[in-house]
């Protein structure tokens, strides 16, 4: 595999690309704040006439998501289209096209962020707080402070009846808006499998949410686009895994691995390490989401 190319800032690469799939969290802001930079980069990109989606695992839909973000002040003229995993997972579930979803049944035990209730809403399904009504487990999303300890009981329950669990979030890792890592709803749902449970995961690195973004960037080819991110397992193999060309934001969840604070280009000894965990390496490497 070619060696990532390390770059100051996206302005030495966008002559390449015409479309972007840019990841939100941990690259645009931290859960709070726009990181420093990453709104004058949105706008040169917009203002170089590229087309510019941007993608998350949240388990929210894309409405809650595109106010969220106008309240950090990434406003919609920013970027062309926003697609969520939630927004995916609705419509999965909507749809029911795959033999797993179809015979998932109509009542679930809803797990989600501040209560959240867009991935049920309009889908004749019923939320239930008994886990021995449930027909199978939806995973939107975890609260800042969550810990896999509180999920373990009802884990077991739930393997003990074998019943199928949608997780709408795979991230594993979430960057805390004051500093440091939490659990992310791929985490619980790893902890399940690992009990035996029957997992479907929408969202990056997985295939479908990246078709909805391409299908977004039409007609542009794969080849004209670039994935950004701070995740080499979702981001830059997901990106990977679509012929996608890839940039990893060293100033995410893994800057201290990459020690970003101290190095002024890729570390080697870092990527490859990651390469071997994830079996994925970018083509590019830069500090943040920055234009220069």
């Amino acid at each position: 595999m070619v060696e990532p190319t390390f770059c100051s800032g996206l302005a030495d690469l966008a002559s390449r690309y015409r479309g972007f799939i840019v990841d939100q969290w941990g690259v645009l802001h931290d859960g709070e704040t726009p990181y420093p930079d990453a709104l004058e980069c949105l706008r040169a990109l917009r203002a170089a006439g590229k087309r510019v989606v941007l993608l998350s695992n949240s388990g929210q839909r894309a409405a809650i998501n595109r106010q969220r973000l106008a309240t950090l002040g990434i406003r919609p003229d920013l970027y062309d289209a926003l697609v969520t995993s939630g927004e995916a997972t609705w419509r999965a579930l909507a749809e029911r096209g795959d033999p797993f979803l179809a015979g998932l049944g109509r009542r679930c035990l809803l797990w989600a962020r501040g209560g959240d209730r867009s991935l049920v809403e309009g889908q004749g399904l019923e939320v239930v707080a008994d886990l021995g009504r449930a027909d199978f487990l939806l995973l939107g999303g975890v609260e800042d402070d969550a810990r896999l300890e509180q999920f373990s009981d009802a884990l077991e329950q739930a393997a003990a009846r074998d019943l199928p669990m949608i997780c709408a979030n795979p991230d594993v890792v979430a960057v805390q808006p004051r500093g440091g890592f939490g659990i992310a709803p791929g985490a619980v749902a790893r902890q399940y499998e690992e009990l035996g449970g029957r997992v479907v995961y929408v969202g990056k690195p997985h295939r479908p949410v990246y078709q909805l973004c391409l299908e977004t960037l039409a007609p542009l080819s794969p080849g004209e686009v670039l994935v950004i991110g701070d995740s080499v397992a979702h981001d830059i193999a997901g990106g990977a895994g679509m012929g996608l060309a890839t940039a990893l934001i060293m100033g995410g969840i893994h800057a201290p691995l990459l020690d970003l604070e101290h190095g002024l280009s890729a570390n080697a000894a870092a990527l490859d390490r990651l390469e071997a965990e994830y079996g994925a390496k970018p083509d590019w490497v830069l500090p943040r989401f920055r234009w220069r």
